[in-house]
């Protein structure tokens, strides 16, 4: 009985009077602050709760719309926590900026209008709604308060937020100083809170990550928030395309020279676009998955990787003559490593698409006129091997014939001619192979 009394002492004392349980201390910093704690945590609870509610509230009433915009981001065969992370981020944007309809009414604002709004307390509904009008944000991980909550600040604006976390999923479980979080803070109390979770990525990748996403606010020419709720399609696949350039550096290759060829174009590419960076990576893989040949110069192929997907992307700064210089090589080396890429490819049914793009703009201005002649020689070779069958001293005949009929029309004055005529052996043995000719 003392205990309950002493219970009910303590719920009527004032918070700035002594507590009662004899410590000696203000109630407020003793047994008060306790109760305070208890509130502040069942109040945490239901916050999660709701945003989990809000979240299948999109997904249920507006799945139609959610799956055309996560078709807009190329989730085939990515990595689990990549596609889950894409999702999430969509779903949020969805909630707080998708307008429903001409006044902009989004769906925050249906919800609240809802049934599902009454579920909540009013000190739970009324942290909710100072989340009207949030919008995604991209901010740096600059440290831990002294309670242990992360400061972010953001990269657009300079601010830096406090956030409170109300449950430890919301946080990456492994994150240093300078990395990059991407999502929706909302108001908590005084601070900010984490909208469901973060998507992070390693300071390696912020300065590229910034570029590209600044370059979107020129185009848009707004104020920040707004063009973040706007272009959030871009800017999120931004992030995405800067993800995986990430993941890709991490890959494990059969040998250290090809992972070499990686690093070399990591190094000299730090201003190149994620997209691009990506495409080079996605052809090196390809054509170290048809080869057992290692690359003769690791600052040669990685030249020629960011050659062929400038080319390919039609980006700035694709000239030969620039990229070799960045990388300290020839130019005609240069050429001759994308060669190989070439012929690896115009052989390949899966990689047709990729051909057709590169045949646009193929060697500069020699390239347009070889390409065409080393795909006329192919068809030739082609058709030979389906009549006659492999023979070693007609194959090199065809292949002395087409080389020196080439050097005669001035298509191969910057060509290694050694490397050519073993690449162009290499693909009639693919097609008599590949064909099932044996």
């Amino acid at each position: 009985m003392e205990k309950k009394a002493g219970a009910s002492n303590m719920a009527e004392t004032p918070r700035n009077a002594l507590c009662p349980c004899g410590s000696g201390k203000k109630y407020k910093h003793c047994c008060g602050k306790k109760e305070a704690v208890s509130i502040s945590s069942l109040i945490d609870r239901e916050l999660i709760e709701c945003m989990n509610d809000m979240r299948q509230f999109v997904l249920q009433r507006y799945e139609r719309e959610a799956e055309e915009l996560l078709d807009q981001f190329p989730l085939d065969e990515m990595p689990e926590e990549l596609e889950l992370g894409v999702q999430i981020m969509a779903v949020n944007w969805m909630l707080f900026c998708w307008p429903l309809d001409e006044t902009g009414q989004t769906i925050f604002s249906a919800y609240r209008k809802s049934r599902h709004w009454e579920r909540w307390r009013p000190s739970v509904q009324a942290h909710i709604e100072r989340w009207e009008g949030a919008v995604p944000s991209l901010g740096e991980f600059i440290g831990y308060e002294d309670d242990n909550r992360p400061v972010v600040r953001d990269l657009l604006t300079g601010g830096e937020k406090i956030v409170h976390l109300l449950a430890s999923h919301q946080w990456p479980s492994v994150i240093e100083t300078g990395d990059v979080v991407f999502g929706f803070l909302v108001p908590y109390q005084d601070v900010f809170t984490c909208f469901t979770a973060v998507f992070p990525l390693p300071a390696s990748g912020k300065d590229r990550l910034l570029r590209a996403i600044q370059q979107e606010g020129e185009w848009s020419g707004q104020p920040s928030a707004l063009w973040m709720r706007d272009r959030f399609v871009a800017v999120l696949s931004d992030v995405l395309l800067e993800w995986l350039w990430q993941f890709a550096k991490q890959f494990k290759w059969d040998d250290p020279k090809q992972a070499a060829v990686i690093r070399e174009l990591d190094e000299n590419e730090p201003e190149a676009p994620a997209a691009l960076l990506n495409q080079a990576f996605a052809i090196w893989a390809i054509y170290c998955g048809k080869t057992s040949r290692l690359p003769y110069s690791v600052p040669v192929y990685a030249a020629a990787l960011r050659y062929v997907a400038g080319h390919l992307m039609k980006a700035e700064g694709s000239e030969v003559e620039d990229i070799a210089d960045r990388y300290d090589v020839m130019p005609e080396d240069v050429r001759s490593a994308a060669l190989d890429f070439f012929l690896m490819a115009v052989d390949d049914e899966d990689d047709e698409e990729w051909l057709d793009d590169w045949e646009e703009d193929w060697f500069e201005e020699e390239g347009d006129e070889l390409d065409a002649r080393i795909n006329e020689w192919i068809d030739d070779i082609d058709l030979m091997l389906m009549r006659e069958g492999w023979d070693e001293k007609r194959v090199n005949r065809h292949i002395d014939r087409a080389i020196r009929s080439w050097r005669n029309e001035g298509l191969l004055e910057e060509v290694n001619e050694k490397e050519l005529r073993k690449e162009l052996r290499d693909v009639a043995w693919e097609i008599f192979t590949d064909r099932g000719f044996i």
